[in-house]
């Protein structure tokens, strides 16, 4: 029973929030371990709410009406309590949690914070509510899934109760299936090949996203990826969805593979598996990873509009980082995808790492942009060929 939990009152964003008392719930290390508490918190995954806020507020803006919404794995009700507080146009929220005590707690949060006329907790399985609300012609403008682990089993329920123009929240945190640690479990859940390689943070972005345009379009809906990150150990992306079979078809187009030579480091992009046989002399035995998503993963005018949402809320615990963190993934927007690994480069080529900022002015010098990507302190995105990142590691001209 609720009563029988230990539980603290805390702060996050405008929201009071009664959850688990953390240090009932520490591991032999003294971490606390959400997953060990009987209703699901977890303090870390602040930012990630919080830029699901500022998400949320931008896209309301655009739509100039009312939204509805439905966080479906709600847990203490923080997110979606967040969301009623925070952004002015949800006119109603639901939170939704399986776990009868979360279903209570949430109940609880939503009275503590007086929004009893606008956030409804519900008690069932997360594919079954958005069912029944479907059933009942209830469409939602935005869902938020964040699962414990991957989203996978919740996307074509959710594909199929979202409005149309609407947007998905989308979080992934099985980044080890994601990453190619687990290449089976990601050929059966994400249908696609993952690569231990320099780059696969970016790619098991890419893979999830490369799923969700897939089973969108299953359902003839095209989609817009107005934000996608990778953030300390899970995967994030926001989309929206656009009816048509000819959307659909554009936004798959957006899908192809990579090749990656271990040897060398060195990857190669394309779109249909004949041009990869066209090109079997120069790959040789590299090896094919995907399908994985190879437009961008943002838009530059939705990212500078969460800049400006950020810039005018001052209790975002969060700022400066967030601020970085969407900064980068703005300079990132025009380069090709994927990125190398200056550390693992060194080794291949047997060479002591330059400094970052001398690497960078060197292939910069010679007319191409060099970023640090922001999934990966030791990345270089650049749109440089690879014979010119090769020539500059070496501090050759």
């Amino acid at each position: 029973m609720l009563e029988d939990i230990p539980l603290v009152e805390i702060r996050e964003g405008l929201a009071k929030i009664l959850v688990p008392d953390f240090s009932k719930y520490r591991r032999p290390d003294g971490v606390y371990e959400p997953a060990w508490a009987p209703v699901f918190y977890n303090p870390k995954m602040e930012l990630n709410r919080d830029i699901a806020v500022l998400a949320l507020s931008t896209y309301a803006k655009t739509k100039g009406s009312e939204l509805t919404v439905a966080d479906i794995l709600g847990g203490t009700g923080v997110r979606a309590i967040r969301f009623a507080l925070e952004v002015p146009n949800v006119s109603r929220v639901y939170v939704n949690d399986k776990n009868p005590l979360a279903y209570e707690l949430a109940k609880k949060n939503i009275e503590l914070n007086k929004l009893e006329s606008k956030a409804y907790p519900e008690n069932f399985d997360a594919n079954l509510m958005l069912q029944l609300h479907r059933f009942s012609s209830e469409y939602f403008d935005y869902i938020d899934i964040d699962p414990f682990g991957s989203p996978i089993e919740f996307l074509d329920s959710a594909i199929m109760s979202i409005r149309i123009g609407g947007m998905l929240g989308i979080t992934a945190t099985d980044t080890a299936t994601l990453e190619g640690t687990y290449p089976h479990a990601c050929l059966r859940k994400y249908l696609s090949k993952p690569l231990k390689a320099d780059f696969s943070k970016e790619m098991a972005l890419r893979i999830l996203i490369a799923n969700i345009a897939f089973r969108a379009a299953a359902y003839e809906y095209g989609i817009n990826i107005k934000l996608g990150y990778y953030s300390q150990y899970y995967a994030r992306v926001y989309v929206t969805l656009e009816k048509g079979a000819k959307k659909a078809l554009t936004s798959i187009r957006n899908i192809g593979y990579v090749v990656f030579d271990r040897n060398s480091g060195r990857y190669w992009l394309f779109k249909e598996i004949k041009e990869i046989l066209d090109k079997k002399s120069e790959i040789g035995n590299a090896i094919i990873g995907g399908p994985l998503w190879l437009a961008p993963i943002a838009e530059e005018s939705f990212i500078k509009a969460l800049l400006k949402e950020l810039s005018e809320r001052e209790y975002i615990r969060n700022k400066s980082e967030i601020r970085k963190l969407l900064t980068k993934i703005l300079s990132e927007i025009n380069l090709p995808p994927l990125y190398y690994r200056v550390d693992l480069l060194g080794k291949r080529l047997k060479k002591s790492m330059p400094p970052f900022s001398k690497f960078i002015e060197c292939i910069e010098s010679k007319g191409y942009v060099a970023i640090r990507p922001h999934s990966d302190v030791l990345g270089l995105k650049t749109n440089a060929p690879f014979d010119i990142v090769v020539k500059c590691f070496k501090g050759e001209n």
